[in-house]
């Protein structure tokens, strides 16, 4: 039984590890100065150096425990997780309640026990395995309760799945709470609650969250959250709420996409003289480690895909899993010199792979990024991803006739991608139909590491329009098929200039 104490847990991180056979125990004092003990029985989240959150057992009972160390600091952010509940909870809004609080007897960290809710999920967790059908209904609770705190003065301004929990599986009769306190602001100068402009902000951010193909729903549900506030003055017009989703979905991705090159619970992060590594913490195993030491040796054991001048392709095996390797290449000395003081064309693949997942475009997992380096020159460097099999749309099309469903399903999926990239301002480099693999299920996009967003429109304009042509020009040589293509393009409403982009 391990014994825990402030130091131990800041110096302990993401390694903090108890079980319900072998917890973890913290000796602490309540508000009344009496001694009491703790267990800690599993981490569900850490924040290293700041907070852990476990499940534990206090009193025979099995209770939430928040427990902050932050260094001058946590007094604070204690005191900010107990004003969050009450306020809740003198709004009438379920949320876990406060059981105890205290200190740890070596005086370095508060303790929040909250009520644990046994037989609960989150939103979140049940949303990954729910049909589209009871994700309608959830969506609509969730908003439902969202306009109950807006009219109530609170605002959760960490807007997330993850921040509402189910206390029933039975979802027509179960209970919501809201979660994490410490993010709920009060605004009691308002007697019909949260304003207008900063409610819709709240909502928007929530729906930002979701990939786009989900924003069909959004009009509903932004007419229903109107109906639950008619006393708020609030727009009519669903345009102006999904410009302001837009605007959300754009400030959500610049914010996540410059998380990607450090350590989070997500991603391990590696920083050395002679590299640096970014992968996804579930990818974690000795034959990782294996691989971090001598990726090229995978390369030569794997099958090999492309051996091009530029960059090396392979399918390689690591812990019993198959997975793609690409290696970009240093072709000569100015090449190597040109490349050494700008981001590798792996680091810009993970950025763009996790742009993709984000707008709900479907590409390879996005699994490790490493840059070899000579102090801060970068050198060779290498992208792993999920293996996706499958044809590539321009195989899979020859062998499909001009009219037929594989055809339709196709051509329905890239006016889909056309949209993302045209709303979001994203492109792709290299349209090859190589680039592409179609399944029933998604167009899966591929070879990321040329794509770009553009912000200044008439640049985009013009980038896009190369890319489409460059689409066209897939097919340029059987006529039946450019025509077809060609319609799709003009119906998705694209200027293209007569000539077609070079290949």
């Amino acid at each position: 039984m391990q014994t825990l104490d402030t130091r131990t847990l800041i110096s302990s991180g993401r390694a903090l590890l108890p079980t319900e056979a072998a917890p973890a125990v913290l000796r602490w004092q309540d508000a009344d100065g009496e001694a009491q003990s703790l267990e800690l029985l599993k981490v569900f989240r850490v924040l290293p150096e700041k907070r852990v959150v476990a499940l534990a057992r206090w009193r025979g009972q099995r209770v939430l425990a928040k427990l902050f160390f932050a260094r001058m600091r946590w007094p604070q952010h204690l005191q900010r997780e107990i004003d969050g509940v009450q306020a809740i909870v003198a709004a009438r809004v379920a949320t876990p309640a406060v059981l105890a609080s205290g200190t740890s007897v070596d005086g370095g960290t508060g303790v929040l026990l909250l009520q644990y809710i046994e037989n609960s999920e989150t939103v979140g967790q049940h949303w990954e395995r729910a049909a589209d059908a009871e994700r309608e209904i959830l969506l609509r609770k969730v908003v439902t309760l969202i306009a109950e705190c807006h009219r109530r003065g609170l605002l959760q301004k960490d807007i997330h799945l993850d921040n509402f929990l189910l206390a029933n599986e039975q979802l027509q009769d179960e209970v919501l709470y809201l979660l994490d306190a410490a993010a709920v602001s009060v605004d009691t100068g308002e007697p019909r609650g949260v304003d207008g402009v900063r409610s819709l902000q709240n909502l928007a951010l929530l729906f930002a969250q979701f990939p786009v193909h989900n924003d069909a729903q959004v009009p509903a549900l932004y007419q229903l959250y109107c109906s639950l506030r008619p006393q708020t003055e609030l727009s009519s017009d669903p345009c102006m709420f999904s410009a302001l989703l837009q605007q959300n979905r754009l400030a959500r991705l610049r914010v996540v996409l410059d998380k990607l090159y450090r350590e989070t619970s997500a991603n391990v992060c590696i920083q050395k003289r002679d590299r640096f590594v970014v992968y996804r913490r579930a990818l974690e195993s000795p034959q990782l480690q294996e691989f971090l030491k001598m990726p090229d040796e995978f390369i030569t054991r794997g099958q090999l895909l492309k051996n091009g001048h530029s960059s090396t392709v392979a399918l390689v095996q690591i812990a019993g899993r198959h997975y793609v390797l690409k290696r970009y290449n240093i072709k000569n000395f100015w090449h190597g010199l040109c490349r050494a003081f700008i981001p590798s064309r792996a680091w810009v693949s993970w950025r763009n792979a996790h742009m993709l997942e984000m707008l709900g475009v479907a590409t390879p997992q996005p699994l490790l990024m490493m840059e070899r380096r000579f102090g801060a020159l970068r050198r060779g460097a290498y992208f792993l991803s999920e293996f996706v099999p499958g044809e590539d749309v321009l195989r899979y099309l020859a062998k499909e006739p001009i009219n037929s469903a594989a055809w339709e399903r196709v051509l329905t999926q890239f006016s889909q991608l056309f949209q993302v990239m045209r709303d979001y301002h994203i492109v792709h480099g290299d349209m090859k139909a190589s680039n592409f693999i179609s399944t029933t299920a998604a167009l899966i996009v591929l070879d990321l590491d040329a794509m770009r967003t553009e912000p200044d429109k008439e640049r985009f304009r013009k980038a896009f329009s190369k890319d489409l042509q460059r689409f066209i020009a897939n097919w340029q040589d059987k006529p039946e098929y450019a025509a077809r293509v060609l319609t799709l393009v003009e119906q998705s409403g694209q200027h293209l200039i007569s000539q077609p982009a070079d290949s």
